[in-house]
């Protein structure tokens, strides 16, 4: 017993510290969206609580049902497709490789080093890097200039501006999904795509029938950290675009931020930030229970 309350007075600090930075700013947020308290004007000396109103607000405004189309077009496009979608193949591959070859050749140990790069590189320097990529006179139209025999001078954050963003979230998440699935692949036995393949089992087969349900599960936990994550994406996106051209590329986390620091309504910002919780809860909610039903089926 007095060891059981040693390891809590342990942990009380590190409790603490969560209260303070994570519980404390979640409750201070949901209380503000409740009130109409802003940045500037006469309702920053004037705060009081106005109870629903910032909902009955979010629910009539075209602006916020422009950015929860944007960020779904988002996540499905860089998380569901790209991150996850990306990083299965990856995993694939480079467990197929080292199969084959019985070793981590250089090409793979490229690879990886190059995602892995990726994932852990700040989002100011990854903003930073795809501005300069994607701009009118960036790497990827002298590259193209290459190729066409001429100068192009694309303005590929005006002209494609979600692909822009799609591309550089993907680039920078993908290497979480390659290395949680990889592990999952490893953890398949040998023994039983051994036996498919003595039984004449081509590659896909092995893939499609044995390998894919048995890492169903690590794939839908993925799927439940990538679009929760993914939904709350603000510095990349914001640096490229900003939200624009004509709020095209104006996801849920860019909005709320421009009405509580752009416009000084932090009670609406707020609101907002209410909405992308219960949006990533309901998705949540929808992976667990295919997740259930899935290990259900086993």
């Amino acid at each position: 017993m007095r060891k059981a309350n040693w390891l809590l007075l342990l942990a009380l600090p590190a409790f603490v510290l969560w209260a303070i930075f994570m519980v404390g700013p979640f409750v201070r947020g949901i209380l503000m969206s409740f009130t109409n308290e802003a940045l500037v004007g006469p309702n920053a000396m004037n705060v009081h609580f106005i109870g629903l109103e910032n909902y009955r607000r979010l629910l009539s405004d075209a602006d916020f049902y422009n950015s929860v189309k944007v960020s779904s077009i988002f996540v499905f496009g860089s998380a569901i497709v790209g991150q996850v979608g990306l990083g299965l193949l990856l995993a694939v591959l480079i467990n197929r490789k080292r199969k084959i070859y019985g070793k981590i050749s250089w090409a793979i140990a490229l690879t990886t080093a190059i995602v892995i790069l990726a994932w852990v590189t700040p989002a100011a320097v990854t903003g930073l890097t795809w501005t300069s990529f994607l701009n009118k006179y960036g790497v990827l139209n002298q590259i193209i200039g290459v190729f066409v025999g001429s100068e192009v001078a694309y303005f590929w954050l005006a002209k494609k501006p979600m692909l822009s963003i799609i591309l550089a979230n993907i680039w920078q998440g993908t290497g979480w999904s390659m290395l949680l699935l990889g592990a999952a692949i490893e953890s398949v036995p040998h023994e039983v795509n051994e036996a498919a393949e003595v039984d004449g089992a081509t590659s896909w087969q092995r893939f499609r029938y044995i390998t894919l349900p048995l890492i169903m599960g690590p794939i839908l936990v993925n799927l439940i950290f990538i679009t929760i994550w993914t939904y709350g994406v603000f510095e990349v996106p914001y640096m490229l675009t900003k939200g624009g051209p004509a709020g095209k590329t104006e996801l849920l986390t860019i909005y709320g931020y421009q009405q509580a620091f752009k416009y000084f309504d932090l009670g609406y910002g707020s609101t907002v930030a209410v909405g992308i919780l219960v949006i990533t809860m309901v998705l949540a909610i929808i992976y667990y229970r295919l997740l259930g039903r899935q290990a259900w089926n086993k």
